[in-house]
């Protein structure tokens, strides 16, 4: 029994965790990666390569600088080797005809040793991350004035606002608009910058996706909801977005909502928040446009593909009017902006207390763990 408590590899220190695909007890890194156990280590380090080979979010682009890095790592230590050993095809030619979207395992498999060996190693140090380039949102753009001659011109790639907006005066004969609206324009901008930073500004590229991550991702566009206030707006953002994501990600959203809402000066207050507005609109347009053609080509489409349909087709609707409001009662969002500043605070201050909790508990396991074996005991002085 208790022989059980050691690890498996080294037979010398106790067994704190389990391997989940092979259920030996090891004591640490260095055991988990030990040759004896290489069948279940490469196996994972195979699977986080793949799911980097296969993430949706990463351009075909982005993903041929993987492997020409690959490439060129390999042509590096080839020349600094003193060996003349034949080193097989080059990497173009093994993966010629192969498509990076679709044929990760393929990929994978026409990768020699080393070259999966150096795939793990450049994911572990994060030289993969920084193939990517970081999208800079519109929002964040500052205005460039360029001057020719007597005209002058700016450098704005803020989307366009429809010239086509209903009129709130008709939409609402006999009502008046709800004080909640400015609360659930913030979850639904939420929405909107989560999707566009998730996407790194690719959005576009692929609408369907996109739009229903947006739609589903505001439980006012989604689920009908109103929202009391703007802290209930952010938290039901928050929740609605996808677990893997940092809290600094998170956070960065909030921020992104306020400089929306804010706009980009004087006598322009309301057209960040017309521009994004319009860019949901116009992108769910354009994915329910995909289903209509779809169910239309084929009938007998999923339930699930007239119901995303319906879904959006609500969406639609609640967009146009919201695009209606904000333009005759828009600059009553500026209210909220000093409420999505304490957010802000508020959430930054958590994450810093949750930091300052890791490290604390960092130490205190630092503290607790046994003195390294190859340190030389006190030796008594005669």
């Amino acid at each position: 029994m208790e022989e059980s408590r050691f690890c498996k590899i080294c037979n010398k220190k106790q067994a704190k965790y389990t391997c989940p695909r092979c259920n030996l007890g090891y004591c640490g890194l260095s055991c988990y990666r030990h040759k004896e156990h290489s069948d279940c280590s490469e196996a994972f380090y195979k699977e986080c390569c793949m799911e980097a080979l296969e993430d949706q979010d990463v351009s075909s682009e982005e993903k041929q600088k993987m492997l020409e890095m690959l490439d060129r790592l390999e042509k590096e230590e080839v020349q600094n080797s003193d060996s003349n050993s034949d080193e097989g095809e080059e990497l173009s030619e093994r993966l010629s005809g192969l498509n990076l979207d679709t044929d990760s395992e393929k990929i994978w498999n026409r990768l020699t040793s080393k070259e999966q060996a150096q795939f793990n190693q450049m994911m572990k140090d994060g030289r993969l991350g920084n193939l990517v380039e970081v999208w800079t949102p519109w929002w964040d753009v500052k205005k460039v004035k360029i001057r020719d001659v007597d005209s002058e011109k700016l450098d704005d790639k803020t989307p366009d606002v429809l010239s086509k907006i209903p009129d709130i005066s008709k939409l609402l004969t006999k009502s008046k608009p709800s004080a909640d609206i400015r609360n659930n324009l913030v979850n639904v901008l939420f929405a909107y910058v989560f999707v566009c930073r998730l996407y790194n500004g690719t959005h576009w590229d692929c609408p369907r996706e996109s739009a229903l991550k947006l739609v589903k991702g505001s439980d006012v566009l989604s689920k009908n909801s109103v929202c009391s206030s703007t802290s209930e707006a952010i938290q039901l953002g928050l929740i609605n977005s996808e677990c893997k994501q940092s809290q600094e990600f998170l956070i960065e959203l909030v921020s992104d909502v306020t400089k929306i809402l804010r706009g980009p000066g004087r006598g322009e207050e309301l057209k960040f928040v017309m521009a994004a507005l319009s860019e949901i609109l116009q992108l769910l347009k354009k994915c329910h446009t995909l289903y209509k053609k779809d169910i239309k080509v084929y009938p007998a489409s999923s339930t699930d593909d007239r119901e995303e349909k319906q879904l959006l087709f609500l969406a639609i609707k609640k967009l146009e009017f919201y695009l209606g409001w904000s333009q005759k009662c828009g600059m009553i969002l500026h209210s909220v902006i000093p409420e999505l500043r304490l957010e802000h605070g508020r959430l930054k201050e958590e994450f810093q207390e949750t930091i300052q909790v890791k490290k604390s508990i960092e130490r205190n396991l630092s503290q607790l763990r046994p003195p390294r074996e190859d340190s030389k005991l006190i030796e008594e002085l005669s």
